[in-house]
Formats: structure tokens, C-alpha cells, sequence
């Protein structure tokens, strides 16, 4: 004997057939976008320098430049990032000035085990860079620290913390 299905009718094979074909796509589908997630290493933030842009009397404007790098074997899109930059000023307080905030909105694309360069204009006044200013008169250098948020947008949308530390000198990041 063999077995028909009937369309339509009392019995509804087909369909339910179509729609476990359906729930099982999405289900791989899911399971390989977790497993691509959960391989995605945080792409890491460093201070790369700092140039000046110009000087006034009472302040001038300095280029933070932040060097993006992917670990990762797939490209990377950013929607931007948030910054919070404070130098080492040991008369300030807990030895730290905050020295600039905010974020920079701008898409940056960073191809696979690559990295990629983001200048930050940073507008300053003299007396909110005390303790630096003194640093970099007298050794040449000054200490910092840097955190924030970059947004990914691509290939998952996430929010990724990071967080540095370290000495610019004038010839560089050491």
C-alpha cells in the first residue's frame, strides 16, 4: 500500500513539512551567526600621538590621533566612538586632568589583522592642560589614559569597551 498525502484537506503534511524546513534554516542560520560572534575578538583603541593643529593665547587645537586595530579574520565597520582622555597631573585630582570627551561619529573601515588611523580634534585651553604642559616643558613627555566605547556595525552590531594607558613623548607614543 502506499501512503498519499492530501493537500489541503483534513490532513496538513505538507505544510507542516514547509514549516519544519523553515524553523530548521533559521535555526542553522542563528547557530552560525552565534558561532561568528563568539569568535569576534574586540578590536583594541591605542593613543598612536598627538599633533598640534594651532596655538592662541589662551588655548590651541591638538589632533589625538587613535589607531584602531582588528585581530580579527574579517573586516570591521565602525558607526564611531567615545573618548575620554585625562593626563597625568600630579597636582590634579587623583593625579589625573581630564583633558577631552566626546565622540567621534565618523564610519571607520578596518580590514582584517589591519588597522586604521582616527584623528580626533581636540580643542584646549592652557589652563586646563596645567600639569601636561609642565611634563612636556621640563622631561619632554606625558602619561595618559584613554577609554571609551567603539560601536561596530559591521559584521554584528555591538558595543565594544576599551580602556589604555601610556607615555607620549613628543616624538611619540612610547
Amino acid at each position: 500500500m502506499r501512503a498519499e498525502l492530501e493537500i489541503g484537506g483534513a490532513g496538513r503534511p505538507a505544510l507542516a513539512c514547509r514549516r519544519a524546513r523553515l524553523a530548521a534554516g533559521a535555526a542553522a542560520a542563528g547557530a552560525l551567526l552565534a558561532a561568528c560572534s563568539l569568535s569576534m575578538r574586540a578590536p583594541e583603541v591605542h593613543m598612536a600621538g598627538v599633533r598640534l593643529g594651532g596655538i592662541g593665547l589662551e588655548g590651541g587645537l591638538l589632533y589625538v590621533e587613535l589607531q584602531v586595530i582588528n585581530p580579527n579574520r574579517f573586516s570591521l565597520e565602525t558607526a564611531g566612538l567615545t573618548y575620554d582622555l585625562e593626563f597625568s597631573d600630579p597636582g590634579g585630582r587623583d593625579g589625573w586632568v581630564d583633558f577631552a570627551a566626546g565622540s567621534f561619529p565618523e564610519e571607520v573601515k578596518v580590514e582584517s589583522h589591519d588597522s586604521a588611523m582616527v584623528a580626533i580634534p581636540v580643542r584646549f585651553t592652557y589652563s586646563g592642560v596645567g600639569g601636561a604642559i609642565r611634563s612636556i616643558i621640563e622631561t619632554g613627555t606625558f602619561d595618559y589614559r584613554v577609554r571609551g566605547v567603539v560601536t561596530i556595525k559591521k559584521p554584528v552590531r555591538s558595543e565594544v569597551p576599551y580602556r589604555r594607558q601610556g607615555t607620549v613623548s613628543l616624538a611619540g607614543v612610547r
